[in-house]
């Protein structure tokens, strides 16, 4: 099994999310426990698409979904940083 073009979609993905949808300076604020809300609402719109079976769907939540989990990554790492520093 190779991720790699699932990574690069995945990046490409929390790039246009940030594009379209972000506000640089409270994206980065945005606290880990933000970052899961909103993973969770489009985990809702992902099993939405699964039970209707509409694959463009899936894969296009199913991107929303692993961006999201980037930003959370990202925040974690933030936060353990400014809690050791």
């Amino acid at each position: 099994m190779d991720g790699r073009d699932f990574l690069k979609k995945t990046l490409l993905q929390a790039e246009l999310n940030r594009v379209r949808h972000g506000n640089p300076a409270a994206d980065a604020a945005r606290l880990p426990l933000d970052w899961g809300l909103i993973a969770g609402e489009h985990f809702g719109h992902l099993m939405a698409a699964l039970r209707r079976q509409d694959t463009d769907a899936i894969e296009k939540e199913l991107l929303h979904v692993s961006a999201v989990l980037l930003e959370l990554h990202d925040a974690l790492i933030r936060q353990k940083a400014d809690q050791a520093g």
